[in-house]
């Protein structure tokens, strides 16, 4: 058995080498589409995203439980059930991905009408680009249920080398697409390759695991009733999850036209960013919660997730501050200021970042310590609530009304739930519930100086926007160095490592 705390320093490295690799699609590769596709049509294309993503909810979720489910069994040494859920994931992933294909080229014609599009948008590109990004999300469906697999079976460094590989060859054929006068059908054609590069990995790789560790390959479906019935409750949570992410773009176009789209998508970009940013280590330990689940070790994670909500929230008093200070600056020279939706819709995306990035984290972690049910059904709730306030926000106060529906959405629900289904699940004391309390007021303590001293500089190059950026870094580490115990315990730890690794996680056998 491989060491749970290697896997998971590797599994966040390249978790993190992977929101850089997000950066260079999803921020630094935007000037460039803006260069070769016309505003409206790059708008036009963003709104469909949102339709696209409610046809992958057909896809019921099934690489997070089967990850769980194999690292549970792997954990137990029982490789017939690893060989039986490979084969059972296999198959209800076939059977998704054709559903999704056949459903979206039916629906693919009715786009320009839902989209209301103006007669001078290539509604005929619009088409062709969806239909293959189509096929290119499902492909990459399809792999993550191999995916899936071999994490559960601990594989961080092979994963993360297969991914990092193929994206970037994605990129570079995005990039040298758009420049040969593709347009549009640049980025479905990126997207296409990476299904099929991530398909070819994983599975070589798995086969490859198979016979090295003898645990063996058979058809033998036996756990596909299970896998199914515990994926009607992640279906109903991604459903709730998509909803809630991919619902606001398309209703902002039906109702102003998809020209204000990029506005909004633009100004939030970099907290949507840096979410996955903070919410990373989470996705990191979720194999080895799950594979302490398995081995019944579960008491070991209680000090280094306590540890881990501490650190979440030093990050997270960082990145909001920063986000209030310098958001809009980093917009201004990054696509101009006419894409700057204002402060105000900052401050609301800065609130809603915060309770995401909480929300997102809880949700990882008490799925891997098998909290599937209640997880996924509060988050269908989330998106039942979300519906109509998108709607009424949308119709009446634009694009203002679209993310308060969003952050009323996660405080009615998520603000309570998950926090208490973490306490419940690890048995968290209240004086664990007091020092995390007291964490946050150091960093209220912190931030608000902080803001106020940068907010009256305004950067007019990105030279001088980093310096203060960086100077606001600093000065915040060195705020909770002064005031925080913990901080200082952390970075002494990481300052005896760093000779030796640039980072560390303590393994769970240290932390007890």
């Amino acid at each position: 058995m491989r060491s749970r705390a290697r896997v998971t320093r590797w599994n966040l490295f390249f978790e993190y080498v992977s929101i850089g690799l997000m950066i260079v699609s999803g921020i630094l590769l935007v000037p460039l589409y803006l260069r070769f596709i016309p505003i409206g049509l790059y708008g036009a294309w963003l709104a469909t995203g949102n339709i696209l993503a409610w046809l992958t909810a057909i896809d019921p979720g099934l690489s997070t439980v089967l990850q769980q489910q194999v690292a549970v069994a792997y954990g137990k040494k029982d490789f017939t059930a690893v060989r039986e859920l490979f084969a059972g994931g296999l198959c209800i992933t076939t059977a998704i991905i054709c559903v999704i294909i056949v459903l979206s080229f039916i629906l693919a014609k009715h786009l320009p009408g839902w989209l209301n599009l103006p007669v001078d948008i290539d509604s005929a590109m619009i088409i062709k680009a969806f239909c293959l990004m189509v096929i290119g999300t499902a492909l990459m469906i399809f792999s993550y249920s191999i995916t899936a697999t071999n994490g559960g079976l601990l594989a961080s460094v092979s994963i993360g080398i297969i991914y990092v590989i193929v994206t970037v060859f994605s990129i570079i054929l995005t990039i040298a697409l758009l420049y040969n006068g593709f347009g549009l059908l640049a980025i479905p054609m990126g997207c296409l390759f990476r299904g099929v590069g991530l398909i070819l990995g994983n599975f070589g790789y798995f086969i490859w695991r198979t016979a090295v560790e003898k645990i063996g390959f058979s058809f033998s479906f036996r756990k596909a009733p299970a896998l199914i019935k515990l994926t009607l409750y992640t279906f109903l949570g991604n459903c709730g999850e998509l909803i809630t992410n991919n619902t606001d773009l398309f209703i902002l176009s039906r109702f102003l036209g998809p020209e204000i789209v990029p506005v909004l998508h633009l100004t939030r970009t970099p907290t949507q960013m840096s979410k996955a940013f903070v919410v990373r280590p989470a996705i990191a330990f979720m194999p080895a919660v799950s594979h302490l689940v398995g081995s019944g070790e579960i008491d070991k994670a209680r000090t280094v997730l306590l540890r881990f909500s501490r650190i979440i929230f030093w990050l997270l008093g960082l990145f909001v501050s920063g986000f209030i200070v310098f958001n809009d600056d980093f917009v201004r020279l990054w696509v101009g200021s006419q894409l700057f939706a204002g402060q105000a819709i900052n401050l609301i995306l800065c609130g809603i970042f915060f309770f995401a990035v909480i929300s997102d984290s809880l949700v990882k972690l008490c799925l891997a310590l098998g909290n599937i049910k209640g997880n996924n059904l509060m988050t269908f709730i989330k998106a039942l609530l979300f519906i109509p306030l998108v709607i009424l926000g949308a119709k009446y106060l634009g694009i203002l009304g679209i993310v308060l529906a969003q952050l009323l959405s996660i405080l009615v629900v998520s603000s309570w739930y998950y926090p208490r289904s973490f306490s419940r699940l690890l048995k968290l004391l209240p004086r664990d519930h007091k020092d995390i309390i007291r964490e946050i007021l150091r960093i209220f303590v912190i931030i608000v100086p902080l803001m106020l001293s940068f907010v009256w500089f305004h950067p007019q190059g990105w030279f001088q926007f980093i310096v203060l950026v960086v100077s606001f870094g600093i000065l915040y580490a060195f705020g909770l160095w002064l005031i925080s115990k913990q901080f200082r315990s952390e970075m002494i730890l990481l300052f005896r490592w760093l000779p030796i690794k640039f980072f560390k996680i303590p393994s769970f056998e240290e932390s007890a």
